[in-house]
């Protein structure tokens, strides 16, 4: 009977710690976000679809595709219309398209989502 009851338990706690991951994907394909501590006057959002992020990034809109393992965020080069803006503007959504593509994983929080990138910059956005 111990032998029995301490297999039980061993199981419990085996799976409990590999079980079914939360699946983020699915908590944020069709939401769109809004970067927080943005210049005023502007506007940097993200928006996800099954495979592909878009947005406006400032004065232009971007798009790229991405992939999600668990936590683990992979956004290749975006690809963006072609306008002009203010300066300060234009640095701004140049800074925010190098960290986009830099970013490594996510986070879902009450509010929003957070990207943290290699370089270690966190990209705090609140759902719209």
């Amino acid at each position: 009977m111990k032998k029995l009851l301490l297999f039980l338990i061993t199981t419990m706690l085996f799976v409990g710690c590999f079980g079914k991951k939360e699946d983020i994907s699915s908590q944020i394909i069709g939401n769109t976000y809004i970067l927080q501590g943005v210049l005023p006057k502007s506007e940097i959002d993200i928006n996800f679809e099954k495979d592909k992020v878009s947005g406006t990034s400032s004065v232009n809109r971007y798009f790229a595709n991405y992939t999600l393992e668990g936590n683990k965020i992979s956004i290749q080069e975006p690809g963006s219309t072609r306008m002009m803006g203010p300066e300060n503007l234009m640095i701004q959504e140049q800074e925010y398209l190098k960290n986009l593509k830099d970013s490594k994983e996510i986070e879902v929080t009450k509010d929003g989502i957070i990207l943290l990138t290699n370089s270690g910059v966190k990209l705090n956005f609140v759902k719209k």
